[in-house]
């Protein structure tokens, strides 16, 4: 999708000063640097409203900005889109001769609501944004993007919330290409979603709380990209959301979150499979989707094998005495749950999510225009074919027929579902195997031994 000049296309993002550094200091975005683009500047840009929010009722942010070079615009901007840090935006500017807000001039711009009919009296500044800006013009695969270095705050009244992120804004050139190029710097250092806009934040520094779309939580069966794109954003919105509450200090990932990450992950690997489908591909690689997917089924595999052991410990302690094997397990599970939580301050999510984006985005169909439901109902047709034995293939059909509505979709999810069982059945059991393998080789406890045997008899008696 190639940008009109009137949108905004943006992401901001989170990163560390000393990971900001080592971005800037990467092969291929010091040599993608346009020389001589740095610019340092003071920006101050106010926010301005009617006294009951008639602009931001109607869907529209108006600002004044001071551009720290003796230049002033004002800019209405209203939303498109905001997903996963992205967000589209239409942004409309009139240059000023000063800081004074003024409301003409955007009709000729193309904006429909008549700002002086919704301000008849007047508007008053909310809140004002100040940063030090950087900023960087970087040639990439065809496309000009703005790196954009933002320090500061936003301040209304007393109130005050600091500004420590960057964004990235494509100036020319293709979406696609701006999530992609996030996503190679995602690979090399940590990167989050800063999934609120200065306007929002600024708004809830008021007690206001910004408009939030309804999300969608079915494929739609408008055409197939569009609506795939509109599913693989839901899926990053979950899953980076996931990402920064762990970034914040939420170490211990509870059961029902591990349950939602892990279909998250297995949706948006559906989604890419689908996309891959469209464009004639036997696959797209989704190696960060399913790095993070099999930790989350280790992590999810040994807390059921914990739960296991203290049931049948619980059954027969008074023969038993002390549960050897308890501690060890307890390590393991914390072990696994300590890589899925450093797989998160590392930021991999980040790079997955914009990688599967940008892949969905560059997607060229072989097939012609074809409805998101029918390209899912053609992909799971095919995965049926494939799916004995092929666990990746049946959870992307579990997956894919959990986003899609009718009786194929509820048939094919049912016997997926069924195969799943028989799969995971045999998948969890050989980890189990290997996890109370891992207890015996790292203990000399005879009574470890002992208590692995208890659970591993009790493996094989259910296997048979």
């Amino acid at each position: 999708m190639v940008m009109d000049k009137n949108t905004e296309i943006e992401l901001k993002l989170l990163v560390s000063k000393s990971d900001l550094k080592k971005l800037l200091a990467l092969d291929f975005v010091s040599a993608a640097i346009r020389p001589d683009s740095c610019r340092k500047r003071r920006v101050i840009s106010s926010y301005y409203d009617t006294a009951d929010w008639a602009f931001k009722n109607n869907g529209v942010a108006y600002r004044v900005r001071s551009n720290g070079d003796g230049t002033y615009e004002a800019t209405v901007k209203t939303t498109l889109q905001n997903s996963a840090g992205l967000s589209e935006r239409r942004e409309l500017t009139v240059p000023l001769t000063s800081a004074k807000p003024k409301l003409d001039g955007f009709a000729e711009l193309g904006l429909a609501e008549d700002l002086r009919e919704l301000a008849p009296d007047g508007v008053g500044k909310k809140f004002t944004v100040n940063v030090q800006r950087t900023t960087y013009l970087i040639d990439w695969e065809g496309a000009v993007i703005e790196l954009a270095v933002d320090r500061g705050k936003i301040t209304a009244g007393a109130a005050s919330d600091k500004i420590d992120e960057i964004e990235l804004e494509l100036k020319e050139g293709e979406a696609g290409t701006l999530l992609a190029f996030a996503a190679k710097l995602a690979a090399a250092a940590p990167l989050f979603a800063e999934p609120r806009s200065k306007f929002a934040r600024g708004l809830a520094l008021c007690g206001v709380e910004a408009d939030k779309p309804a999300a969608k939580n079915k494929l739609g069966d408008g055409p197939a990209l569009p609506e795939l794109l509109k599913a693989a954003q839901r899926c990053g919105d979950a899953l980076l959301l996931w990402q920064n509450k762990i970034k914040d200090g939420a170490e211990n990932i509870e059961g029902a979150a591990l349950k939602e990450t892990r279909r998250q992950l297995a949706a948006l690997r559906s989604l890419l499979a689908v996309g891959a489908e469209l464009a004639g591909e036997d696959c797209r690689d989704a190696a960060r989707l399913r790095e993070a997917f099999a930790v989350v089924e280790r992590l999810g595999a040994l807390r059921a094998l914990l739960r296991l052991w203290l049931a049948l410990y619980e059954r027969n302690k008074e023969i038993l005495g002390r549960g050897y094997l308890t501690k060890k397990l307890n390590a393991l599970v914390a072990e696994e749950n300590e890589k899925l939580v450093s797989l998160a301050l590392r930021g991999e999510l980040t790079a997955a999510v914009y990688e599967a984006a940008a892949r969905l985005y560059a997607v060229k169909p072989t097939c012609g225009e074809q409805t998101a439901l029918a390209a899912a109902r053609a992909c799971v047709k095919n995965w049926q074919k494939l799916a004995d034995e092929k666990a990746e293939i049946v959870e992307n059909i579990c997956a894919l027929a959990r986003l899609a509505d009718g009786k194929f979709f509820a048939k094919a999810l049912a016997a997926a579902k069924k195969q799943r069982r028989q799969l995971q059945k045999h998948n969890v059991a050989a980890l189990w195997r290997q996890a109370l393998d891992v207890c015996c080789e790292t203990s000399t406890s005879k009574l470890v031994y002992r208590d692995a045997g208890i659970v591993l008899g009790y493996i094989l008696a259910k296997e048979k």
